[in-house]
Formats: C-alpha cells, sequence, structure tokens
C-alpha cells in the first residue's frame, strides 16, 4: 500500500468512505420517497367497498400532496447526486452536515401526512412542510459550502464566488414561500411555486456575471 492510500485509509476519508456516503444517502432517501405512498396504500383498500372514483375523490388532495413531495424529494436527490458527482473527498463535519440533509429527507414524508390530515389552511402543517424544505435547501447549501472551501469540488479552481452563491438563490426562494404560506394559509403548499419561478434566476446570475468578466487577452 502507497503511503498515499495509507493515508487516506488512516484518515477514514478514502474513495471507499465517500462512495459508502453516497450509498447510505441514496438508501435513505429511497426509503423515505417509498414512505410518502404508504398512507395512500392503506387508504385504497377501500376501493373493494367505495369503488376507485370515491377513493380518487375523496383522497384528491392526499393524492397531490404525495405528488408534490414525490418531485420534491426526487428535486433534492437530484441536487445531492450532481454534487456529489463533483466530491472528490468529505469531511468528518460534512457527514454531520448530510445527516442533517438526510433528516429532512426522512421527514418530508411526515410532513405530508400532518398537512394531509389537518384541517385545510393549518398554518403550524404547512409551516412544518414548508419550513423543512427550508431547511433541507439550506443544509444543501451548506454542503456545497464544505466541499468547496475543503477543496474538495472537481470544479473548486474554476467555480467563481457569484456562481457558489447564486446557488442561494433557491433557498432564499425557500424561505420567502415559507413566509407566504405562514402570511396567507389558503395559500398553502401553491407558495412552492415561488421556487419554480426563481430557478431560471442562478443561471441568469452567472451569465451576467461571466459578461461582465474582463476578457483574457
Amino acid at each position: 500500500m502507497s503511503d498515499q492510500e495509507h493515508g487516506a485509509s488512516s484518515s477514514g476519508h478514502s474513495q471507499r468512505g465517500l462512495d459508502r456516503l453516497i450509498f447510505f444517502s441514496d438508501a435513505v432517501v429511497a426509503i423515505a420517497i417509498t414512505l410518502i405512498a404508504l398512507p395512500l396504500v392503506d387508504s385504497a383498500r377501500s376501493v373493494a367497498d367505495t369503488g376507485a372514483a370515491k377513493f380518487l375523490s375523496d383522497n384528491s388532495y392526499a393524492l397531490t400532496a404525495a405528488g408534490i413531495s414525490f418531485v420534491v424529494i426526487s428535486s433534492f436527490w437530484q441536487e445531492h447526486h450532481r454534487l456529489y458527482e463533483r466530491a472528490t473527498g468529505y469531511t468528518a463535519l460534512l457527514i454531520r452536515v448530510n445527516m442533517l440533509w438526510l433528516l429532512a429527507m426522512v421527514s418530508i414524508p411526515v410532513a405530508t401526512v400532518i398537512d394531509v390530515y389537518s384541517h385545510h389552511g393549518d398554518r403550524t402543517a404547512i409551516g412544518v412542510y414548508v419550513g423543512v424544505i427550508v431547511f433541507a435547501m439550506v443544509v444543501a447549501r451548506i454542503e456545497e459550502l464544505l466541499l468547496y472551501r475543503g477543496g474538495l469540488l472537481t470544479d473548486a479552481d474554476t467555480l467563481a464566488a457569484v456562481g457558489l452563491a447564486s446557488h442561494w438563490v433557491s433557498a432564499v426562494a425557500a424561505v420567502v414561500a415559507l413566509i407566504v404560506a405562514l402570511a396567507l394559509p389558503s395559500v398553502g403548499l401553491w407558495s412552492l411555486l415561488l421556487m419554480v419561478a426563481a430557478a431560471p434566476l442562478p443561471g441568469l446570475i452567472r451569465r451576467r456575471a461571466a459578461a461582465h468578466e474582463p476578457a483574457v487577452s
């Protein structure tokens, strides 16, 4: 074993360790996304007595909320996947922060059930749901920042500060969505559309920043 390999092994920050971190994260997300459907599976047993049309009518909001949660967790996983595709290593602090991100993932199905079975327009239920999303987005940005500051991203040398900062736009949009949801509970989960509207902004910010960079002669 080379000195470099021995150092990586003894520190616990080897490629194998990074792979285990990613595999574990993927497994937790897979379980979380499966849990979204379980309450609906139990409710679907009533189809034998009431019929499919009645089930779909009575559970329309639950189905919509489950669909939104599926998309939310899928989006978080895709972003997490893209981030760790760029990662070349990890730190002990990153593992702890990633566990907080996983906590947010497994909390989304719980928040979904709370929202579905609470009274319509319940401020607390909506706040819990959107709050979990805000927490997950902020933690994801902290993970990227830790990787960047540790020089553990493949594009760490070329990633400009404005590019790193632009990734926080989505987190800011989520905070605004939370404020709207708490101020106007009747809006409910539709406040999350603010995040969709803000999605093009990071790319726009990076393009404008690149356009103002001095040309290299």
